[in-house]
């Protein structure tokens, strides 16, 4: 009984590296990382849309969640990946979408009494808040605001 509540309570979850911080995600909220490839260009008004990656015989929308946030881009990277992310389902357009990242994606077993929330940290308008567990912090990001900016520019 003791094991199952502790299951219970356990977030499996993907640490994701961009430029200089981690985003944490559930393990579901991603479909799939790929290598980094050439991306088809789109005409779309805003920088952060990198253009469209050719996935599974699907175009998907590519972004770098750091333009999106009002950041420095990321140097170019031999090791940058994108990370097919499976959408929350609030728009009906958009089933799929990539980010950039700059590495390989680490699997996380969290215990949900792990994870606390750091408030001095400045967060941005897609960042749902900051976290701090032992030996690493993260952002947790704001899924639905990413989908409903994404879905306004396709």
């Amino acid at each position: 009984m003791h094991q199952a509540k502790q299951a219970e309570r356990r977030i499996d979850c993907l640490l994701i590296p961009l430029r200089d911080r981690q985003l944490l995600l559930p393990n579901s909220a991603v479909a799939e990382v790929v290598p980094f490839s050439h991306l088809l260009m789109s005409d779309m008004d805003v920088n952060w849309v990198l253009g469209k990656l050719d996935w599974r015989g699907s175009l998907v929308p590519a972004i770098c969640y750091e333009l999106l946030s009002e950041q420095s881009p990321p140097e170019p990277n031999p090791d940058a990946r994108f990370i097919i992310m499976n959408t929350t389902g609030t728009d009906n357009e958009l089933t799929f979408y990539a980010v950039l990242v700059q590495g390989i994606p680490r699997l996380l077993h969290i215990q949900q009494d792990d994870l606390q929330e750091v408030e001095s940290v400045m967060t941005g308008q897609y960042d749902k808040m900051a976290v701090s567990m032992p030996g690493l912090n993260a952002v947790i990001p704001d899924l639905d605001a990413i989908e409903h900016t994404l879905s306004q520019h396709l």
